[in-house]
C-alpha cells in the first residue's frame, strides 16, 4: 500500500496560521500545470470517459452524490483549486490575503465569463456563498460553511470572507469542487442545465447513455482545453467497463475493484494505471431518533459482533485497512487511527449488552438498506449480516437504487441502518461536520450530543496539525465509545486507468478528473 501521509501538502491550517498570504498568478496560469509531455499537445479530438454512474444532479449547490463530481469538475471552476500535487493554486482568484485568521479577502480574475456569456464577478461568490447558506436552499454544504459570518463584495473584483472563528478547513473547502464553485447569480435550473466558468459547456445527456461536453472557446486558462469534446459512456457493471476498455470503445475509465482493476491491467501493457488511493470509509449510518438504536447497549453491541478485519480481506482482498471515521487525509493534517472502543469483535460481550438492553434472545433490526449498483457496498453488508447474526442480530439485506437512498440518508426516512460511502473528503472536517446535531443531516440522524458537537467545533479552530491530529482521535473515540456510526474499513474510493495515447491526464486523490482540461488524443 503507498504512503498516504499528508506531510507533502500543506493544509489550509498551515496556511491559515500566516498572516497575510498571497498565491499570485502573472498572466495565463499554464506554468502551474505538470510537465506531462514531450511532444507538443495535439488539439481537437474526442475523449471518451466509460463512467460507473450517471449523475445525479448538476447544480453544484445543492448535489450530495459522487457521481455527478466528474461532470462538475469540468463544467464549474472555483476561487482556489486543487494541483497535480494536491496543493492549493488560485482558479478564479488571481490571489488572495488575510489580514487576521478570521478573515480573507479574495482578488478575482478579471475578463472571465460564464458559459452563458455573462461575466463573472464578485456579485457570483456572494449569490453561491449566500446561496449555500440559506436554509431554504438545502444546501448539504451549509454545515461545511456555517462559520461565514459575512460575504462582502469590495468592488467587481474583490470580495472578503468574514468567519465567525478561525477554520483550518476553509481554503480546503474553497478548492474543493463540487463544494466551493461559483455559480452565476439569475439563472435558474442549474440541475439539468449547468452553467459554469469551466473548461468544458454542456451539450447533450441521454440517461444511461452519454453525456456529452465540448471544449469552452472562452476558457481563461490559455490554450486549454486541447480536446474538442468528451463524452461519459455509461456502463452498470464493471464486465461491461471492462469490456468496452479492452476494445478501446472507451479511452478511460475506472474501477471499484481492486481484483478486477489488477488483472485488466496485467494483460494490457498499453494501459496506464493509477493506483487507488485510500480516500474514503464504509460506515453503517444508523437512525439514532427512536427505536432499538436509541440504545447505546444495542449499538455498541454491533460494534462488538462486527470483524472489520474480516471484512476487508473478504471484499477488497487487503486493499484498505481497518479504521474509524476519519480515513487518512492527504490535506487535514490527520494520518492514522489509533485504538478505538468496542473495535475489538467479541461476540459473549454483544450478547451481554443485548440482554442488559432487554433483548436476551436477540433483535431483529428489519431492513439494512445498501447502494445496490456498488457490488463492494453489498457484499461488505452480506458479510456484516452473518457476523451480527452470531450474537442473535438479525437483518434483512436491502440493495436500493442511489438516488433514493441518498434521499432517505439526507432526510434520515430509512428504519434503522444504512451504508453509503463518502467521497474523498478535502478535511476532516467535512466528515465529522455532518453529524454535529445542529446540521441539518445531525438532526436527520437523530445526533444529540452537545460535547460531541464542540470537540468537532473546536478541532477546527486548531490550525496547528499537531493539535488538530490529536483532537480527531479524540473525537473519532467518543463517536465509537458511543457508537453513533460503524464505520468498517477505509480503502480508495476508484482505480482509475486509460490508454497511453491519453497524453497529459493526472489522476488526484480526489478522484475527480479536473486534468481532463490538459488532456489530448495522441492517435
Amino acid at each position: 500500500m503507498p504512503d498516504h501521509g499528508s506531510a507533502a501538502s500543506p493544509s489550509s491550517g498551515d496556511l491559515a496560521r500566516r498572516s497575510l498570504l498571497r498565491f499570485a498568478v502573472a498572466g495565463p496560469v499554464l506554468g502551474a500545470l505538470p510537465a506531462f509531455a514531450q511532444s507538443a499537445p495535439k488539439r481537437g479530438g474526442r475523449l471518451t470517459i466509460g463512467a460507473d454512474a450517471d449523475p445525479i444532479g448538476l447544480d453544484p449547490t445543492t448535489l450530495a452524490a459522487f457521481s455527478s463530481y466528474d461532470f462538475t469538475a469540468l463544467l464549474y471552476s472555483g476561487l482556489l483549486r486543487w494541483n497535480a500535487d494536491m496543493k492549493v493554486e488560485p482558479d478564479l482568484a488571481t490571489c488572495f490575503e488575510q489580514p487576521n485568521d478570521t478573515t480573507y479577502v479574495f482578488k478575482l480574475r478579471s475578463g472571465v465569463k460564464f458559459h452563458n456569456g455573462q461575466v463573472f464577478d464578485a456579485e457570483d461568490v456572494k449569490y453561491t456563498f449566500d446561496r449555500i447558506r440559506d436554509p431554504a436552499t438545502a444546501s448539504p454544504n451549509a454545515a461545511i460553511f456555517a462559520s461565514i459570518k459575512a460575504v462582502t463584495v469590495i468592488d467587481p473584483l474583490t470580495v472578503r470572507f468574514e468567519l465567525t472563528a478561525p477554520n483550518a478547513a476553509f481554503l480546503s473547502y474553497i478548492a474543493t469542487n463540487p463544494i466551493g464553485v461559483i455559480v452565476p447569480r439569475g439563472v435558474a435550473d442549474l440541475n439539468t442545465k449547468p452553467v459554469g466558468t469551466g473548461p468544458f459547456i454542456f451539450e447533450s445527456y441521454q440517461p444511461n447513455q452519454v453525456f456529452t461536453l465540448k471544449a469552452n472557446p472562452a476558457y481563461y486558462e490559455q490554450g486549454l482545453p486541447y480536446l474538442g469534446e468528451v463524452a461519459f459512456r455509461f456502463f452498470k457493471d464493471q464486465a461491461s467497463l471492462t469490456s468496452a476498455l479492452r476494445s478501446k470503445a472507451i479511452d478511460m475509465t475506472w474501477f471499484k475493484d481492486p481484483k478486477v482493476s489488477a488483472q485488466i491491467v496485467r494483460t494490457s501493457p498499453d494501459l496506464v494505471s493509477a493506483p487507488g488511493k485510500t480516500t474514503r470509509t464504509f460506515p453503517v449510518w444508523m437512525n439514532l431518533k427512536s427505536g432499538p438504536l436509541a440504545d447505546v447497549r444495542v449499538r455498541r453491541a454491533l460494534s462488538l459482533a462486527t470483524d472489520r478485519k474480516a471484512c476487508l480481506e473478504t471484499v477488497l482482498g487487503g486493499s484498505g485497512k481497518v479504521a474509524a471515521m476519519v480515513p487518512e487525509s492527504h490535506v487535514g493534517g490527520y494520518d492514522g487511527v489509533g485504538e478505538m472502543p468496542y473495535y475489538k469483535t467479541d461476540i459473549a460481550a454483544a450478547k451481554k449488552l443485548l440482554a442488559e438492553a432487554g433483548h436476551p434472545g436477540g433483535i431483529d433490526l428489519g431492513d439494512y438498506i445498501c447502494v445496490a449498483a456498488n457490488p463492494l457496498d453489498v457484499a461488505c453488508a452480506q458479510i456484516l449480516q452473518q457476523q451480527w447474526a452470531e450474537a442473535g442480530i438479525k437483518v434483512a439485506i436491502k440493495p436500493m437504487e442511489t438516488a433514493p437512498l441518498i434521499t432517505m440518508w439526507v432526510k434520515g426516512e430509512f428504519p434503522t441502518l444504512l451504508s453509503i460511502a463518502l467521497s474523498w473528503s478535502p478535511d476532516p472536517d467535512a466528515i465529522l461536520s455532518r453529524i454535529i446535531s445542529t446540521s441539518a443531516s445531525g438532526k436527520a440522524l437523530g445526533m444529540a450530543d452537545t460535547q460531541l458537537d464542540s470537540m468537532i467545533i473546536d478541532a477546527r479552530t486548531l490550525l496547528d496539525r499537531t493539535k488538530r491530529a490529536a483532537a480527531y482521535l479524540d473525537i473519532q473515540r467518543r463517536i465509537n465509545d458511543q457508537a453513533y456510526v460503524l464505520d468498517i474499513y477505509q480503502y480508495p474510493l476508484r482505480w482509475e486507468a486509460w490508454w497511453n495515447y491519453a497524453k497529459g491526464y493526472v489522476p488526484l486523490a480526489a478522484n475527480i478528473r479536473t486534468f481532463v482540461r490538459t488532456t489530448w488524443i495522441d492517435k
